[in-house]
């Protein structure tokens, strides 16, 4: 009966693990779509999340089968748990994917306006790089490696507090292009704000500490 309670929990992490690839992807390809302006790209994004969105699903109901069939306890049951909380927030990443992707495929801000291309260059560089290391830490569990995602963080607020800074400085592009610019730099933010998110929950389920991080 063990040998069948940990396959059923390698599968789920199999699944959390296929979820952060294909984030990941998401992420990538919503990236390259706004910086080559390629509408065609950014809808292939748009219309994949229904995909992740069952994958979350799929990862709730394999939760629920687990705990109907098993009795978990301590680290088995806080792997369990954290899982239905690193769906949401994978899941929550795809969707910021998808804002990147929309923005991107009607090109309202073109990201042609020299001043804002270089900050989402590298906004795109450290989303990805985080997504890949997210993927990792789901299959090593390694806690050093989660407990830096901090510091890819910091990195990306320091990109969306230059953006800001941008908006600020005698912006001419109009209004729309500036809201445009800001949610893009939002949803940004806010993908690598969940993937700390995950990162912490590998420390909890690795150690049963919370992980708080530094105040930003």
């Amino acid at each position: 009966m063990r040998d069948v309670f940990h396959a059923d929990l390698d599968a789920l992490n199999s699944q959390l693990v296929a979820m952060s690839t294909s984030v990941t992807q998401a992420m990538r390809a919503a990236s390259a779509a706004l910086l080559s302006r390629d509408a065609v790209q950014a809808r292939g994004v748009i219309d994949g999340d229904a995909d992740i969105n069952a994958m979350q699903y799929a990862v709730d109901d394999e939760v629920i089968d687990i705990m109907t069939r098993h009795q978990p306890i301590a680290g088995d049951l806080r792997f369990i748990l954290g899982a239905v909380r690193i769906g949401t927030d994978l899941e929550r990443m795809g969707d910021m994917a998808v804002h990147v992707a929309k923005i991107a495929e009607r090109d309202a801000p073109g990201c042609a306006v020299p001043r804002t291309r270089p900050i989402f260059t590298a906004m795109s560089e450290i989303a990805i790089r985080i997504a890949d290391k997210t993927t990792g830490i789901l299959v090593s569990r390694d806690v050093l490696d989660a407990t830096q995602f901090d510091l890819d963080d910091d990195e990306m607020d320091a990109q969306f507090d230059r953006l800001m800074r941008v908006l600020g400085e005698g912006w001419s592009h109009g209004a729309e292009a500036a809201v445009d610019v800001a949610m893009l730099g939002r949803s940004f933010e806010r993908y690598a704000d969940h993937a700390v998110r995950v990162a912490h929950q590998i420390v909890y389920l690795v150690t049963g500490e919370v992980h708080l991080g530094r105040e930003s």
